[in-house]
C-alpha cells in the first residue's frame, strides 16, 4: 500500500487545536468534538483487509496518530510513530431484519455520544456485525485531528487502501505538521497583517444576531437539541439555477436565505454569523488530513436591501472577501469586534456540508453512508445543511437549556418555506 509516514515527536498545538480546546471547556463536551464517518457495508467483508486499511490511514496521515495534551499555552501535539496492525474488534448487533435500522441508529448514537480521549489517541473504530453480509463501520475522529474536507480524503483513502488491487494514491503533499509550520510563518508576514486590517474594518461594532438565548445558571448542564427538515431535490435544482444566474454558488444562496430568516425572526438588519472555511488555498494542503478549517464571521448588512437578488449579491460579496482573508485564525480577530457581553461571535453558526463522495466499496463490501442527524454541537445555535442525493437535509442544532425548541422549529420551517419561494422565483423579502 502506498503510504507516507511523517516524523514522530512533540510539536506546539496548532492555533485551531488551541481554539478547539477552549471551546470544549467553555461549551462543555458530550461528544460534540467527535467527527464520525459511518458506513453500512453489505456483502462479503474482508476483516483483515479492513484492519490493514485503518492502520494504513494512520501511517499515511500523521494527524490520525497525533495526540493532544496539556493546558492553555502549554497545549502540545505529539506525533506518534506509525502503528502496528491492530485487529478491529467486532461487536455483535443482534436485531431482527425489520428493526435493524433502529438498532443501528441506537448503536451509532451511543458510540458518537462518547467523547474521544485525544490525549490517548485521536480516533476510535467500531465495527458492528448484523450478519455475515451486513456490517456497520464507525471511524470516529476527534476534531483536533480532522475537519470536513479531511473526511472526504479519509473516505477516499479508506476505499483505495482496502482495495485488493492496490491502486495508487495521490501524493499527500503537506502533513499536518508542515501546515502548522507554514501557518506560524504566515502569521508573522504581511498577508496576515492585511487580513487583520480587513477583519478590523469588517467586524468592528458587529453583533451576533439576537437569537433569544436564555442565561443559564452557573454549573447548569448543557442540553443538546435539534430539529430537522428536508429541502427536495427539485427545489435544490431550482436554487442551483438561481445561483448560476447570479454568478454565485449554491452555498451563497443558502446563506442569503439564512440572513433573510434571521432578519424576519429578530428584526435586525446588521447580521453576523459564524461559519467555517476550508483554509486550503495553498495547493500543498489539498491532500492534508487535519484541522485546517478556520472559523470566520460573515457580516452582511440588510439595510435598504432592494430584494432577494440584492441580498444574494451582498452575501456573495461577503463570502468572497472572507475567502480572500480566510487565513487569519478566529481567535486573532480584532479585539474591538463583538463587545456585547451577552453575545459571542460564534453563538449563531451557519454551515453547508457538501455531499461526500462515498466509496463504492470498502474491504470488498458495498459501502453506503449512514447519516446521523443527532450529532451534538459546541455552539448555542448551529444551522447546518447537508447535501445528499440532490436534496438537502436542514438541521438546526441548539442548546436546549438556552433556546426554546419551538423557536428553533419555527425558524427552520420559515427557512424551508423561503427556500421554496426563492426556487419558484418569488421574492423572499416581499411577503407576497
Amino acid at each position: 500500500m502506498a503510504t507516507v509516514a511523517g516524523p514522530a515527536g512533540d510539536l506546539p498545538a496548532s492555533v485551531g487545536q488551541r481554539l478547539l480546546w477552549v471551546l470544549e471547556r467553555f461549551r462543555g463536551d458530550q461528544g460534540a468534538a467527535n467527527v464520525p464517518i459511518v458506513l453500512r457495508l453489505r456483502g462479503p467483508l474482508d476483516h483483515g483487509l479492513l484492519a490493514e486499511g485503518i492502520s494504513a490511514l494512520a501511517t499515511r496521515h500523521e494527524s490520525l496518530r497525533t495526540t493532544v495534551a496539556g493546558r492553555g499555552r502549554r497545549l502540545a501535539q505529539h506525533v506518534h510513530a506509525a502503528p502496528e496492525l491492530v485487529p478491529i474488534p467486532v461487536v455483535e448487533l443482534d436485531a431482527p431484519k425489520d428493526s435493524r435500522d433502529a438498532a443501528i441508529e441506537a448503536a451509532v448514537l451511543g458510540e458518537i455520544g462518547k467523547p474521544i480521549d485525544v490525549e490517548s489517541w485521536p480516533t476510535r473504530t467500531t465495527l458492528w456485525r448484523l450478519d455475515d453480509q451486513d456490517h456497520v463501520l464507525c471511524f470516529n475522529m476527534h476534531h483536533a485531528a480532522t475537519d470536513g474536507w479531511s473526511c472526504g480524503l479519509v473516505l477516499r483513502d479508506l476505499s483505495l487502501l482496502t482495495d485488493a488491487k492496490r491502486p495508487p494514491l495521490p501524493e499527500v503533499g503537506w502533513q499536518y505538521s508542515d501546515f502548522c509550520a507554514w501557518q506560524e510563518e504566515w502569521l508573522r508576514g504581511e498577508r496576515a497583517k492585511a487580513a487583520h486590517e480587513y477583519w478590523e474594518r469588517q467586524l468592528t461594532g458587529a453583533e451576533s444576531p439576537g437569537v433569544p438565548l436564555r442565561p443559564t445558571p452557573a454549573g447548569a448542564p448543557r442540553v443538546d437539541g435539534s430539529v430537522s427538515a428536508d429541502i427536495s431535490a427539485h427545489t435544490v435544482a431550482a436554487l442551483q439555477r438561481v445561483a448560476r444566474a447570479r454568478r454565485t454558488t449554491l452555498p451563497t444562496v443558502m446563506l442569503a436565505l439564512y440572513y433573510a430568516v434571521l432578519h424576519r425572526a429578530t428584526g435586525e438588519d446588521d447580521l453576523a454569523v459564524a461559519s467555517f472555511m476550508a483554509n486550503r488555498a495553498d495547493a500543498r494542503a489539498q491532500e492534508t488530513v487535519g484541522l485546517l478549517a478556520n472559523m470566520l464571521v460573515l457580516r452582511t448588512r440588510m439595510k435598504a436591501v432592494s430584494g432577494f437578488d440584492d441580498l444574494v449579491r451582498r452575501a456573495h460579496d461577503t463570502v468572497m472577501a472572507a475567502y480572500v482573508h480566510q487565513g487569519l485564525p478566529y481567535q486573532l480577530l480584532p479585539a474591538a469586534a463583538f463587545q456585547e457581553a451577552d453575545r459571542r461571535a460564534d453563538d449563531v453558526m451557519f454551515q453547508m456540508i457538501p455531499q461526500q463522495d462515498v466509496p463504492r466499496t470498502v474491504a470488498g463490501a458495498a459501502a453506503e453512508a449512514v447519516v446521523v442527524d443527532n450529532l451534538g454541537t459546541r455552539f448555542e445555535a448551529e444551522f447546518q445543511l447537508y447535501q445528499r442525493f440532490g436534496a438537502i437535509r436542514a438541521v438546526f442544532f441548539f442548546n436546549a437549556a438556552r433556546l426554546e425548541r419551538r423557536w428553533a422549529a419555527d425558524l427552520l420551517a420559515d427557512y424551508v418555506a423561503l427556500a421554496a419561494r426563492a426556487a419558484a422565483g418569488r421574492d423572499v423579502l416581499s411577503g407576497d
